[in-house]
């Protein structure tokens, strides 16, 4: 039997797991954080596609052919994540006999490695049940209209679950919907970027739209940020303060700069313009602009928690080849 030419060849899959698997034996703190900014891409986009259903939205049309391939490797991201569960490095309260400090022992009924390991995979099995819900080219509006919350929800617990426990004393109810709005803004930004990158008709008029939702995803998400820094600030408890004290000393203090500058002002300013609004070719350098520092926003969240690993260059390599591999399959 002649085989078909469609057939998509194995390797980028093999290496791009090989490559992640590298990373993984090089450190688990490295390649957590490649693990944790594709996890976010992905659930992301399925965010963007359920406001896409529950919206019946026009601007979602020529952005189903990314959000779709890129939502769908939410399961696959659930099963390269399970071997964290092991690894009592990251998670120092979840090693055999660990107790958490006095302050925190309530949070043991919760903050505990069998509980979590459940939740992560029921968090999962939702995640793929709404998957399956949606169709490409299908405006399933009653999808979206319950998918939407109850993927927020079990996402900002996943949050909660896989980054905020890295330091179990720091708490905040904004912690979940702020990394989740940044998803959902990167997950935007890089399917607005594919789609620009065929040119001004592939956006088929929704230019406008798509700087429009970039731009009023980003108002709400330095919102948060702005008022929980305020809060967290104002209150002075020296477990939340802690938190933000370590981001705001020596690298980490220009770094903050740099997301809140390049991350926001910059882009919403460019935004503002007509140019975006019209030709795909100054759409896309800005989309790009705002998924990059994405990527610096993440790293100002956790890489303090996490330290500096050797191996994330060959996680984020070995995960954006299996991206990549999945988008033109």
């Amino acid at each position: 039997m002649q085989r078909s030419i469609e057939a998509k060849p194995p390797w980028p899959w093999a290496l791009g797991l090989g490559l992640y698997a590298s990373a993984f034996l090089l450190g688990a703190r490295a390649a957590y954080f490649p693990f944790a900014f594709f996890l976010l891409l992905s659930l992301g986009a399925l965010l963007v596609l359920l406001l896409h259903n529950a919206l019946s939205s026009r601007w979602g049309l020529p952005l189903e052919p990314y959000l779709y391939p890129l939502a769908r490797l939410l399961p696959l991201m659930g099963l390269l994540g399970l071997p964290f569960f092991f690894l009592p490095e990251l998670f120092p309260w979840a090693r055999p006999g660990a107790r958490l400090a006095p302050g925190l022992a309530h949070r043991s009924p919760y903050l505990n490695a069998p509980f979590m390991l459940l939740r992560y995979v029921l968090f999962f099995a939702l995640f793929s049940w709404v998957l399956l819900k949606l169709r490409p080219g299908e405006h399933r509006t009653e999808v979206g209209a319950w998918g939407l919350p109850l993927v927020f929800l079990a996402g900002t617990f996943l949050s909660f679950d896989l980054f905020k426990s890295l330091e179990a004393h720091f708490y905040s109810a904004s912690y979940g919907p702020i990394l989740l709005l940044s998803a959902a803004i990167l997950a935007l930004a890089v399917s607005v970027a594919l789609a620009a990158r065929q040119g001004t008709a592939a956006l088929l008029g929704q230019a406008q739209n798509h700087t429009n939702l970039l731009l009023a995803l980003s108002i709400v998400w330095i919102y948060l940020e702005a008022t929980t820094l305020i809060i967290v600030w104002g209150a002075d408890f020296p477990h939340e303060v802690e938190f933000y004290l370590k981001r705001l000393q020596g690298p980490w203090d220009g770094v903050a700069a740099f997301w809140v500058v390049g991350g926001f002002f910059l882009p919403f300013l460019y935004l503002l313009t007509n140019l975006p609004k019209r030709e795909a070719r100054y759409l896309l350098p800005a989309a790009l602009w705002v998924a990059f520092f994405r990527l610096v926003h993440l790293a100002w969240y956790l890489l303090p928690a996490l330290g500096r690993g050797v191996g994330e260059v060959l996680g984020f390599l070995g995960l954006g080849l299996l991206f990549a591999a999945r988008l033109r399959g």
